[in-house]
């Protein structure tokens, strides 16, 4: 592709006449219940956001200005850290674009906000945020010293949260050839460049009687939608790939059952080079699991699945039937009550 090219006059006529955006990223993080986290900044800043409150303090979502060396996504980390130190969260995807030249008289403002789920933590005071409050739809709407371009979105934050599992926009974790981690990258990259590695943890749940637990993906999902497939995730930034398999076990299945690490291997694709985190572990139910991750769960014979006996039935996923097969020393031994070596 041949580089666009303008002459030096052209460019200083270009900076004169066009202000450049300010691009601004702010994060809204969510609880099981729906209700969001706000937080009070100091009164500068709530100056600057909203003139008309005559310096009294008000509620936003946390945010920041992009850095010229950061993504989009590094930047919602960066505030997830730094603005709401204590809090653990994981990155699911973009909400929504708003622009607003009325707040910053230096340059237009665009906002690209980012939603998390919480996991756990209490946010911290900090120099940005003094104080938090954790609020439903409806509060937020009728506080009258919440930020008003914050309002103005609730309703694509419900259709974000309705929609989280579609998203290309996760930061995950990137690793090298050798399955080092050497930083961050974004999923629909990950999923579109077999050059640059990523990892994610597998999960295989058998029965005490050594039958295999299998749900059916949710519709919404991005890949594999309405498919029969094993409990697993990629790996995001911030969390060990540990971590990762836990919170994927309680997510899809609702358990917190023991898991034990089975092996590494590399799948790659045209597509894709993924490093996955074997695991596996046992747990008779009951499941409890987020519907907008699982449409349906199923107790399966591994015998009867390894001799396609449900193919006509279930549209079950190759890997289900590679990782039942490598676990059949597991299995077998549940299946004829016979105690596992760890």
């Amino acid at each position: 592709m041949r580089k666009f090219r303008i002459t030096k006059e052209e460019q200083i006529r270009e900076l004169v006449s066009r202000i450049p955006p300010i691009l601004n990223v702010d994060i809204v993080i969510i609880r099981e219940d729906g209700s969001y986290l706000v937080g009070r900044p100091s009164r500068e800043k709530t100056l600057k956001l909203e003139p008309k409150l005559k310096g009294e303090k008000m509620w936003l979502f946390p945010g920041s200005r992009m850095k010229y060396t950061e993504s989009p996504q590094e930047t919602a980390l960066r505030v997830l850290a730094n603005e709401t130190p204590g809090i653990q969260a994981q990155f699911k995807k973009m909400i929504t674009v708003t622009s607003d030249k009325g707040s910053d008289s230096r340059a237009y403002g665009v906002t690209l906000y980012y939603l998390f789920e919480y996991i756990s933590g209490k946010p911290k005071p900090n120099f940005q945020l003094d104080k938090f409050l954790w609020v439903t739809r409806e509060k937020f709407l009728k506080m009258p010293r919440a930020y008003s371009m914050n309002k103005s979105i609730v309703n694509e934050i419900d259709l974000a949260i309705r929609t989280r599992n579609t998203s290309q926009d996760e930061l995950i974790v990137e690793v090298d050839k050798n399955n080092k981690e050497i930083g961050t990258i974004i999923k629909r990259e990950a999923h579109s460049n077999p050059k640059r590695y990523h990892r994610a943890a597998h999960i295989m749940i058998f029965t005490s009687k050594g039958d295999l637990v299998l749900h059916k993906r949710s519709f919404t999902k991005a890949t594999g939608a309405g498919k029969w497939d094993m409990i697993g995730g990629h790996q995001s930034a911030g969390l060990t790939i540990d971590q990762t398999a836990k919170q994927e076990l309680a997510e899809e299945l609702g358990s917190s059952t023991k898991l034990y690490f089975f092996k590494t291997g590399l799948k790659q694709t045209k597509e894709t080079s993924e490093f996955y985190n074997l695991y596996w572990g046992i747990d008779d139910g009951p499941y409890g699991f987020d519907r907008n991750e699982v449409a349906e769960i199923r107790v399966f014979n591994c015998n009867q699945l390894l001799k396609h006996e449900y193919d006509k039935k279930y549209d079950i996923l190759k890997h289900v039937y590679n990782y039942t097969k490598s676990l059949k020393p597991i299995w077998s031994k549940l299946k004829n009550n016979q105690k596992i070596c760890l």
